[in-house]
């Protein structure tokens, strides 16, 4: 008796979540295939990071420099972004893009430079890390 209610639970409860999933018993379950033809591919980044100099004045880093390099055949312009933490601190007011620059157009094999003024000045001895970001424009 105890192994009939058992089984009728457990049907009971994978029809409940097959419906639940708003599927129903006649679909089966298909893969998602990650990166294969049925997905969006992620293109190769067509730019990498050369250099970063971060300025100092007064115990405080004011700015920073980021050297891009253009790994493309052809032209691009980029927008390079950076926030930088420093204890309890951040480099970029929030809600705002302060801490992004625009770089010109990079030939291909070419680097190029951006130069971004923090907003808020932060403590040289206390910096915990930086996050950049590339994004092609053009």
């Amino acid at each position: 008796m105890s192994l009939k209610i058992f089984f009728f639970i457990g049907i009971l409860v994978f029809v409940l979540s097959t419906v639940g999933y708003a599927s129903n018993l006649g679909t089966s379950p298909t893969l998602h295939s990650i990166g294969s033809d049925d997905n969006n591919s992620v293109s190769a980044p067509t730019a990498y990071i050369t250099n970063v100099l971060l300025t100092e004045s007064s115990n405080d880093i004011v700015s920073s420099t980021i050297s891009i390099k253009n790994t493309d055949s052809d032209s691009h312009s980029y927008t390079v972004c950076i926030i930088t933490k420093a204890g309890v601190l951040i480099s970029d007011t929030p809600g705002s893009s302060s801490d992004c620059s625009n770089t010109s157009t990079i030939s291909s094999g070419s680097t190029d430079s951006v130069t971004i003024n923090f907003s808020n000045p932060l403590s040289s001895s206390s910096v915990d890390y930086s996050n950049i970001s590339i994004q092609e424009i053009t």
